[in-house]
């Protein structure tokens, strides 16, 4: 039964098992596992799927028939204005605007704030208008992506890349005519690069627009 109140709580979201799979943590072959019934899903797992569903254990069991909603707490997570994900822009402070952001990701980032995606280089990852949340307290490796500020000033989302000699900003993009910024150490005129934080998870624009 669960199998089947899994995937009818979830078209009823209008998610594929993909978004659902991030949104609780695991893949979506796990989830077409689940709907079809070839695995068990275990007691920490429907725990998650009730809280990211907006249902009760009691209807992915089977218990009750009607879809209700099981309140989750939320914590208010600054917006921090636009993010350039094509050319670096201004990244304007706008701190009357907050965003309402699950526990675990507010207990495991409690330093962090949420930008709004503006532009199209990023478009395989994020779409245009969507949150992306940033945490500045966690290092940015090599092929994570980030924010970095340009000249001080200018802000953009990018993945970063940490050549020998240079710092590489790689779009995500399927616009081929965005193309990797690359800024080399060597260079007396290159902008000063100053890599503010790693994206750790981002929100789509119909799921937090009004």
């Amino acid at each position: 039964m669960a199998a089947y109140k899994i995937s009818e709580a979830r078209h009823a979201k209008g998610w594929s098992q993909a978004e659902l799979a991030k949104r609780i943590g695991t893949t979506q072959q796990q989830i077409a596992r689940y709907e079809s019934g070839d695995n068990d899903v275990k007691s920490s797992v429907l725990i998650k799927l009730s809280s990211a569903l907006g249902v009760t254990i009691s209807y992915l069991l089977g218990l009750e028939n009607t879809v209700a909603a099981q309140p989750a707490p939320s914590f208010p997570i600054p917006v921090f204005g636009n993010i350039a994900a094509g050319t670096p822009r201004e990244a304007l402070l706008q701190s009357d605007i907050v965003h309402d952001t699950e526990e675990s990701l507010y207990r495991a980032h409690k330093s962090s704030f949420w930008l709004i995606t503006s532009g199209n280089s990023m478009n395989k990852l994020f779409p245009d208008g969507s949150l992306v949340l940033i945490d500045p307290a966690l290092p940015v490796q090599n092929g994570d992506v980030g924010v970095v500020f340009v000249n001080g000033e200018d802000a953009t989302l990018k993945r970063i890349f940490f050549d020998d000699d240079a710092i590489r900003l790689h779009p995500e993009s399927y616009d081929p005519d965005y193309r990797d910024y690359v800024i080399r150490q060597d260079d007396p005129d290159a902008p000063e690069i100053r890599v503010i934080g790693k994206v750790v998870s981002y929100t789509a624009p119909a799921d937090w627009r009004a």
